[in-house]
């Protein structure tokens, strides 16, 4: 996500680990900006919050297309709600289900095939599992798969190198 590869991205944080998360992840917020990328939590308890990074504009523009917007709209979204709201909703989701729901999927730039094909076959019956199950166009998702992790591994060598986080994150 941050390398431009992907409109969206959950990370997970143990708020223990740092003197003032909010402060920390606050000092961040202009680099993100600058960057083109938002940051919503989606789930925050005592110890843990998970929160989505995610570029507007890809996310609003993925969300809306037909596939996509046919499966928010089975689980509950409307067609003529903002992203803001989509997020919102999102969040009341998973409060309410203590579990991820389906459609978070479309939220993290996944194929709505495969979230479509997630939800028909409940998580079963699928070509090939990596980042998500595939359960369409197996041979393409899997070189995506691939940009993916080299694209991780680069991101956390030149981190273990001394690059700043700011550094590393495009602007797309």
């Amino acid at each position: 996500m941050f390398r431009g590869l992907k409109g969206g991205s959950l990370l997970s944080f143990r708020k223990s680990r740092f003197r003032d998360f909010d402060r920390l992840l606050a000092s961040y917020g202009p680099c993100f900006r600058c960057k083109g990328i938002s940051v919503f939590r989606v789930t925050e308890g005592e110890e843990y919050v998970l929160l989505l990074f995610y570029r507007r504009h890809v996310l609003e523009r993925n969300l809306k297309r037909g596939l996509a917007r046919k499966i928010l709209q089975q689980c509950g979204y409307r067609e003529e709600d903002t992203l803001d709201q989509m997020l919102a909703r999102l969040q009341a989701r998973m409060r309410l289900q203590k579990t991820f729901p389906h459609e978070i999927g479309l939220f993290l730039d996944y194929p709505p095939e495969d979230v479509e094909g997630f939800i028909a076959h409940r998580g079963r019956k699928f070509c090939c599992s990596g980042y998500w199950k595939v359960y369409a166009n197996e041979a393409q998702t899997r070189k995506l798969f691939e940009q993916y992790t080299d694209c991780t591994q680069e991101f956390c060598q030149q981190l273990e190198r001394g690059a700043s986080f700011q550094e590393l994150i495009l602007a797309v």
